[in-house]
């Protein structure tokens, strides 16, 4: 019962259309559904009255292709969490529908009726969208200063750009129009941290603040390092001579070769630790450690001579 439940809330089946639905058949599935629920035709029905919030709530989203898309990717549950109803119903335009209705252009006497900006204007009219009611949203008015809305992107990152830090530039398109901004990306960022640039998303309404934009991050893969946490594990070819009698290695960092000691009589599988060469910690001087696994290079193509000296270690016992 509670999955059916669930599925109702669903903005697509509450417009009645498909996934793939086209600007214009989301427009026409509110304009059919805000017409059946309307308060004016539903006098005192509070199913009726909650149905109309929800069907517009439904419409905001899917007609703006931003809010869509993060809906898309998300799905409802997580939506509703990470958008407040300031954002879903910021930029929302409903007067195209209301006129198709036959409402006309005074917009709060035609949907509000009795319920306007009278008595009910204290606990927001229809009950409200999360704390504002229907004059909040389709005008942005009456309540005073409200902020603009938050935008989410993600961005993939460079394996080296997050471990050394970088800046990049992000361009989008918001509220009708080209945006680009710069991106600081700090060093030793990992896949899963969201970077926040203050007042640089959605205009404020009645001189509120600017939104805020976020970053979500995702760190591209390097295929010579393994990162675990601020460390890093590098593997290393090595010589089976090399381990048995030691000596120099070149191994790779992220800040260039280096050269590493192998004590004599290593094992295979041995990791040698260069202490600090590993990520830096968000935001300090401290860095994490570098651990070179040794890993033993055989020859595909075994020389006569390397043969007979494999059968000489053998005999020895090694």
């Amino acid at each position: 019962m509670r999955k059916k439940d669930h599925m109702a809330e669903d903005y697509y089946e509450l417009l009645g259309v498909s996934r793939n639905a086209t600007e214009a058949e989301i427009k026409k599935g509110y304009r059919q559904q805000a017409k059946k629920f309307h308060p004016d035709k539903n006098p005192d029905n509070k199913s009726a009255e909650e149905m109309f919030k929800k069907v517009s709530e439904a419409y905001a989203v899917l007609s703006d292709k931003d809010k869509r898309a993060q809906y898309d990717r998300f799905g409802h549950d997580a939506f509703r969490k990470r958008f407040t109803q300031e954002d879903i119903f910021g930029s929302a335009n409903f007067q195209d529908v209301f006129r198709d209705l036959g409402l006309g252009d005074d917009i709060f006497s035609a949907i509000f009726g009795s319920h306007g900006r009278g008595a009910n204007r204290g606990r927001g009219g229809f009950g409200g969208f999360g704390g504002f009611g229907f004059e909040d949203v389709f005008q942005g008015g009456g309540r005073g200063p409200m902020k603009g809305r938050d935008y989410t992107f993600a961005l993939s990152v460079p394996f080296m750009e997050a471990l050394k830090g970088a800046e990049k530039s992000l361009s989008f398109t918001a509220e009708g129009a080209a945006r680009a901004v710069n991106v600081k990306i700090p060093a030793g960022i990992e896949t899963g941290k969201k970077l926040r640039i203050k007042g640089q998303g959605g205009a404020g309404v009645n001189g509120g603040p600017a939104g805020d934009i976020y970053i979500e991050i995702t760190v591209e893969s390097d295929p010579r390092f393994q990162r675990e946490g601020t460390d890093l594990i590098v593997e290393a070819p090595v010589k089976y001579s090399q381990l048995i009698l030691g000596g120099h290695i070149d191994v790779e960092t992220p800040d260039g070769s280096r050269k590493v000691n192998i004590k004599p009589g290593s094992d295979p599988g041995k990791q040698i630790r260069i202490k600090g060469a590993g990520i830096p910690l968000i935001n300090s001087r401290e860095k994490g450690d570098l651990y070179v696994k040794l890993k033993v290079s055989v020859p595909e193509k075994i020389t006569t001579e390397q043969s007979h000296a494999a059968e000489a270690l053998k005999k020895l016992g090694m």
